[in-house]
């Protein structure tokens, strides 16, 4: 009898220690989640946000007269960086024979003015060397006409894209002096993207890694965060969304390098629902990132948006109370 009692004895020690283990890593484990998925947030930031806008290509064609009432229109806004569309690259790199840029008033901004270029990443091919060429040609001469920098929006850049980080490198070196954008994908780890590819049989390419992100940091002035056409329904899941760029891209985009995130304003995309993804809610992402303690907010410059001519009255009222 004392060897059963002893032996039930036993089961009931094993039996309470595997309890408490079970219920130390479920706690173990959901404070990790309430912590990296969500943090804890300070009450504010250290530095007021700024904002750049991506503008239409009718800019490129601008008067004198339209200059000045964008400067009037942004001057009291924390408003710090222009996009101006010039136009989407030809299959070889180049820009279209009939483009004619004339920006007579784009000194008068007091804002840095980049040229904004780009390309589906179908419709052109970043691994031939002349490719590349022709678009450091085009950079270099719309750089004559009184812009700051080149903005280089191709999409979407897979991951492990040598051709697009060649591209980067070569701008850099043929254009030491001017200021070079990048507009990228969404960041998000590498080995989750593979495990999901794997589970969902899918090959999953259009994103950015921690080791893409640091590469075109080596060589751009600043990156903007693509944040937007996610399919998201649920306001709170894409601010959680905007938030959890904010926090991981200020911990790998280094201190040198400008970081803006990306949020919409305009309404209609096959991947978009403006009621979940709009400038409300990608600023309330925003100054959540901001205040979040996971995050290194001195990192982050401001947030983007998209673009200019789809923004109205109130959108224009949120970026005033930035």
């Amino acid at each position: 009898m004392n060897y059963i009692h002893e032996m039930f004895s036993q089961i009931q020690k094993i039996t309470r220690a595997l309890i408490v283990l079970t219920f130390s890593c479920f706690t173990i484990f959901f404070l990790a989640v309430a912590w990296f998925g969500f943090g804890v947030h300070k009450e504010n930031f250290p530095q007021e946000p700024s904002v750049a806008l991506w503008m239409e290509h009718s800019w490129s064609r601008g008067t004198e007269k339209d200059f000045y009432a964008l400067r009037e229109r942004i001057q009291d806004l924390p408003v710090t960086d222009l996009y101006f569309h010039v136009g989407p690259l030809g299959p070889n790199g180049e820009l279209a024979d009939d483009l004619q840029i004339f920006v007579p008033g784009l000194e008068a901004l007091p804002t840095v003015n980049y040229a904004w270029i780009g390309q589906l990443h179908s419709e052109i091919d970043l691994q031939n060397p002349l490719v590349r060429q022709g678009i450091i040609n085009s950079a270099s001469w719309i750089l004559t006409k009184g812009f700051d920098g080149i903005h280089i929006d191709i999409e979407p850049v897979y991951n492990k894209d040598d051709g697009f980080f060649l591209l980067l490198e070569e701008m850099r070196s043929a254009l030491p002096s001017a200021k070079i954008s990048v507009a990228m994908d969404e960041w998000q780890p590498h080995l989750m993207s593979q495990l999901v590819g794997w589970l969902f049989k899918k090959d999953i390419k259009s994103y950015w890694s921690t080791a893409q992100v640091r590469r075109a940091s080596a060589f751009a002035d600043q990156l903007t965060v693509m944040t937007y056409d996610t399919r998201f329904h649920d306001p709170a899941l894409y601010t959680w969304w905007v938030e959890q760029q904010v926090v991981a891209l200020s911990k790998i985009v280094p201190e040198d390098t400008e970081l803006f995130i990306g949020i919409p304003a305009y309404e209609d995309g096959q991947g978009i629902d403006p009621q979940a993804e709009n400038v409300q809610t990608g600023l309330a992402g925003l100054t959540r990132g901001l205040s979040n303690v996971r995050s290194k907010p001195q990192n982050v410059t401001g947030v983007a948006i998209y673009s200019y001519w789809e923004m109205d009255d109130s959108e224009w009222s949120l970026i005033e109370n930035l």
